[in-house]
């Protein structure tokens, strides 16, 4: 029977990097991904700060993003 702390990936609760990744292509994702980057080289390419590029870049390329 499983534990309730399981981990197993059928007890599993996706991730809110998954949550914020459902729904993009696989384009606007490698737009995000090169973004980060060059944010990241530009700040000197410090470390610990990935999620920070990341979601800096979500928000410069998606803001001009259509809903339909």
């Amino acid at each position: 029977m499983p534990h309730a702390n399981d981990a197993s990936p059928t007890n599993a609760q996706p991730s809110q990097a998954a949550n914020a990744v459902q729904g993009l292509s696989d384009t606007e994702l490698d737009r995000i991904r090169w973004r980060a980057h060059a944010l990241w080289r530009e700040d000197g390419c410090q470390q610990g700060r990935d999620r920070e590029y990341w979601e800096r870049a979500e928000l410069e390329i998606l803001k001009g993003r259509r809903s339909y």
